[in-house]
């Protein structure tokens, strides 16, 4: 009976310490699945946050790259507004100098005109004046000839056989013929002169000086200087005075 009671007591024991086994198995399985449980979460929450932090890194990056794209665009937006502002500036210094330039070119085609006007009136004036000057010396001329036809004329009624005028003896070659036919000496009658120092000589004064157009005038001259008491001084003068007092 105590055999029977010692094997009962084994069994019991046996098979509490077998459940003492199976609990401790139990809760090491129980320990070794909540951990792996947890290593499991904890991994699912790695990978988790390593994909949120590499969806963080791409919107960053994203964000990075439209940031730059936007800078780049504000800095082109940025130089074209510069750009067209220097050339909107460029343009109008350059219309404002083409308006200059036009100004100038307008002023001076105008200075151009007036200088051109003022040179075409002087030359008419000129030209009218010269017209003028000729058409006077003309008449002078005209009134030069008639006056000197008038004189060869009353010259002409003057004239006589055998008489020679004293404008015909302005001809040397008529002077000098009636010089030889003198028949007075030029000898002194009060000394006693060498024949040969008393002849008489072919040119006893000079010659007179002056264009045969302008004789009458010089004639004229002479005339006043002649009443106011001047002598005779050329061949010319001297026949005058034979008109004078003939």
């Amino acid at each position: 009976m105590a055999k029977k009671t010692g094997s009962a007591n084994n069994r019991s024991a046996a098979a509490k310490k077998a459940a003492a086994t199976r609990k401790k198995n139990a809760a090491a399985k129980a320990k070794a699945e909540a951990e792996a449980a947890t290593a499991a979460k904890k991994a699912a929450t790695a990978k988790k946050a390593a994909a949120t932090r590499k969806k963080n890194a791409a919107a960053k990056k994203k964000a990075e790259i439209a940031a730059k794209a936007a800078a780049t665009r504000a800095k082109k937006k940025a130089e074209a507004a510069a750009a067209a502002k220097v050339a909107a500036a460029k343009k109008a210094a350059t219309a404002k100098k083409a308006a200059a330039t036009r100004a100038k070119k307008k002023a001076e085609a105008a200075a151009a005109a007036k200088v051109a006007a003022a040179k075409k009136a002087a030359t008419a004036k000129k030209a009218a004046a010269t017209r003028a000057k000729k058409k006077a010396e003309a008449a002078t001329a005209a009134a030069a000839k008639a006056a000197t036809a008038e004189a060869a004329a009353v010259l002409d009624a003057k004239r006589r056989p055998g008489l020679v005028l004293a404008v015909d003896q302005l001809d040397s070659k008529v002077s000098n013929q009636l010089r030889k036919r003198a028949t007075t000496s030029t000898e002194a009658s009060h000394i006693t002169a060498k024949g040969n120092a008393s002849k008489v000589i072919s040119k006893g004064v000079k010659s007179g000086r002056g264009a045969k157009s302008t004789a009458d005038k010089r004639k004229k001259a002479f005339h006043k200087r002649w009443l106011e008491g001047a002598n005779a001084q050329t061949v010319e003068e001297f026949s005058w005075v034979r008109e004078f007092t003939s």
